[in-house]
């Protein structure tokens, strides 16, 4: 199943991101499913970044938005070599880098549309390798959305 930049575009925003800064560079897109980003893709992502010896957070050198910028790059690498794959398609992987509610600090994670509805929209924690909830105020509050 695949969705263009533009549709993509109205689902965040239907699943109440705003952001103050849209980057959505490619236009079709193949939607991951949640099962692919808990399981193969969060071993696949672990064992990449444990071979390269960048699984430790580390204050400026990696960190948060490394991690995020690392996690979208290496989900589009994994798609490209997918057999199958629907032809001249990104992933539907992003970084979201946004104010988080329990210290309003920046945080920068993943966003992923693994469906068709506004409930699909699923963001992922790279640095636990897990999928995690946002709140309103924090989907609301993007600095960046970058697919």
């Amino acid at each position: 199943m695949t969705r263009t930049g533009a549709q993509i575009a109205e689902q965040l925003q239907a699943a109440g991101v705003v952001s103050l800064s849209w980057h959505i560079a490619d236009r079709d897109y193949a939607l991951p499913t949640v099962n692919f980003l808990r399981r193969a893709f969060a071993s696949a992502l672990w064992s990449f970044q444990n071979f390269f010896a960048v699984l430790s957070w580390t204050e400026e050198a990696n960190d948060c938005d490394d991690f995020a910028r690392i996690s979208a790059g290496f989900a589009q690498i994994l798609h490209y070599l997918t057999p199958g794959r629907p032809a001249q398609s990104a992933l539907a992987v992003g970084e979201f880098w946004y104010q988080k509610d329990n210290f309003g600090g920046g945080h920068a994670i993943n966003v992923a549309c693994c469906g068709l509805e506004p409930s699909d929209v699923v963001f992922y924690e790279p640095q636990t390798r897990t999928v995690v909830h946002l709140s309103d105020t924090e989907k609301a509050n993007a600095t960046m959305v970058r697919f």
